[in-house]
């Protein structure tokens, strides 16, 4: 049944690994043919008005503070603990996690308030099968792209660091084993495919993206930085190089669009998609 279950989900990756490549040519061609291949945003109306880089300064002051007061709330560990590196699944990284996720979730709230009062002026909103058939195929452009580019992380890593493996996400060791047993895969599973997308794509695709693109009026600059800050955010060394391609990715889904929530959409399938294989085949992951 496990053998099953294995072979059905990397049949279905290869699946969509080509279904990406297709979109992928198909994205390349409609460019072309609309003459849009030198500058793929080439017409399309950016954002005249946004937040400002202290906007950006001054929420994550706010993150910063609700964490850190959230964390002496909810983590008191005893003094033997409390110098000891937070191995992932105990009880002190569940409580951690849930002090960030819950500074998260506040913080994205507080995002969406700013941009509503700071976007003014007639809006560019998609239609809500528009806006979900674009995140659909900007996840499909982005499955090979990052497939590929996790691989040659690790072909990398070997060669660098050939006696030691490559840093697993603390994430997914914590769903291997967890002191907070299945409420532990629920808190995890909820951060990963919820508020982790809704908190990242709010700030770096909502707010930074715009904010930069508010204050030089350029595009493709706001992309790029936003893409890198995402990137250097997460802490797997391997992983930097997909999640800047993701977040660039990203970062023109959300101005051709006009709009972040496709962003997030595309964030959360791509995370529920490596959960699910975490969950049900864990074996998978490396070569998926």
């Amino acid at each position: 049944m496990l053998a099953t279950l294995a072979d059905t989900l990397q049949a279905i990756h290869l699946a969509l690994l080509a279904l990406g490549a297709s979109a992928g040519l198909g994205v390349v061609v409609w460019l072309a043919r609309a003459g849009r291949w030198r500058d793929p945003l080439a017409g399309v109306a950016l954002p005249q008005q946004g937040p400002t880089v202290a906007a950006v300064g001054a929420v994550l002051l706010v993150f910063f503070a609700l964490q850190f007061s959230l964390l002496r709330l909810l983590v008191q560990p005893p003094p033997a603990e409390a110098a000891a590196p937070l191995a992932p699944g105990s009880d002190l990284w569940h409580r951690t996690m849930a002090a960030e996720q819950g500074a998260a979730v506040t913080v994205a709230g507080l995002i969406v308030v700013l941009l509503a009062y700071t976007a003014r002026g007639p809006a560019r909103r998609p239609g809500l099968w528009r806006g979900s058939a674009a995140a659909v195929v900007a996840l499909l452009v982005l499955l090979p792209i990052v497939t590929l580019q996790e691989e040659a992380g690790r072909v990398v890593w070997r060669w660098l660091h050939p006696d030691v493996a490559p840093p697993v996400h603390a994430v997914l060791q914590a769903l291997e084993r967890s002191d907070w047993g299945t409420w532990g895969r629920w808190q995890l599973l909820i951060g990963a495919v919820l508020v982790a997308p809704l908190a990242e794509e709010l700030f770096f695709r909502g707010l930074l993206l715009q904010a930069i693109c508010h204050h030089t009026g350029l595009a493709w600059p706001a992309i790029l930085v936003s893409a890198g800050a995402f990137g250097a955010v997460h802490a797997q060394p391997q992983d930097v190089l997909p999640l800047v391609s993701m977040g660039i990715v990203l970062g023109y889904l959300r101005f051709a669009t006009g709009s972040v929530w496709p962003c997030i959409l595309v964030h959360m399938l791509f995370n529920a998609r490596t959960m699910t294989v975490v969950l049900l085949a864990p074996e998978l992951l490396h070569a998926m």
